[in-house]
């Protein structure tokens, strides 16, 4: 059994806690072909379903040629796994692109896991580590675009990480390398005068940020940087004001909002 999908590899996970609504998960097959499968609920053992040792040997053989979306069922006669449907289908990239460099996300070497979305990763074109920010799902694609977008607007402008260049997966854009601003830590409340000037930066640009928790703010020394413009636009006066009155209070937020809680710290 261990020799079942051996040329497989976990990318990506989203597993419905309640095992109600399929899983998704994103897989690299011989080192170099994603394949985005669906799992239907209740078809594999609940706890296993994130564990990539146990899960990968227990799903069937995948289908050879060229697809990239699939979708597994369990028989309820026999209780076996079986591909229901795979097929190539055309996914979506980022359809917005300003920058001169794009980059194959397999030719990044992955250095450290953020977050889901978020790496720290090497790749021959950067003297040192840079940030790989992604959609691991077509459907997220929507939430990096107006991001994309939004590093343009502050390019050159010193207000957030600089912007590398595109990452692609097969041709279409599913992120982008930026700076790696190491030794940079999340503002607290007594970094609000280094919070406000950045804001300000931002707000002469006509830019409101649209999400100013305080792990948006990264802070180095006494300068601050600011991260996650997926929420960005252009905005009137009076938004602008109303964003700038309440990053005190949004320093102050004792919460985890727009950040890591300690359950996935201590992982």
């Amino acid at each position: 059994m261990s020799d079942i999908n051996g040329d497989v590899e976990l990318l990506a996970c989203l597993a419905d806690l309640d095992d109600e609504d399929d899983s998704e998960y994103r897989f690299l097959v011989d080192g170099k072909h994603v394949k985005y499968v669906t799992v239907a609920p209740g078809a594999l053992p609940k706890d296993d379903r994130t564990f990539a040792p146990i899960l990968i040997p227990m799903l069937p053989p995948f289908p050879p040629g060229d697809w990239n979306e699939g979708h597994i069922s369990k028989d309820p006669t026999t209780g076996q796994l079986f591909f229901a449907r795979h097929e190539k289908v055309d996914l979506d990239g980022v359809a917005y692109t300003w920058h001169p460099t794009r980059i194959d996300f397999l030719e990044l070497n992955k250095l450290d896991h953020l977050r889901q979305n978020v790496h720290r990763v090497s790749h021959p074109l950067f003297d040192a580590p840079v940030i790989f920010k992604f959609a691991p799902f077509p459907w997220q694609i929507p939430y990096l675009e107006a991001e994309t977008r939004a590093y343009e607007w502050i390019e050159g402008k010193d207000v957030g990480p600089r912007f590398l260049g595109h990452v692609t997966e097969a041709g279409r854009v599913i992120g982008w390398v930026m700076e790696d601003l190491g030794g940079a830590r999340t503002a607290e409340s007594g970094d609000l005068t280094a919070c406000q000037e950045i804001l300000r930066k931002l707000h002469a640009l006509g830019i409101k940020h649209g999400d100013i928790n305080r792990f948006n703010f990264l802070v180095q020394g006494e300068k601050a940087l600011l991260i996650d413009f997926e929420t960005a636009k252009f905005s009137y006066a009076e938004e602008l004001e109303d964003e700038y009155r309440y990053l005190p209070q949004s320093l102050n937020d004792p919460s985890f909002r727009g950040g890591i809680g300690p359950a996935e710290i201590s992982e």
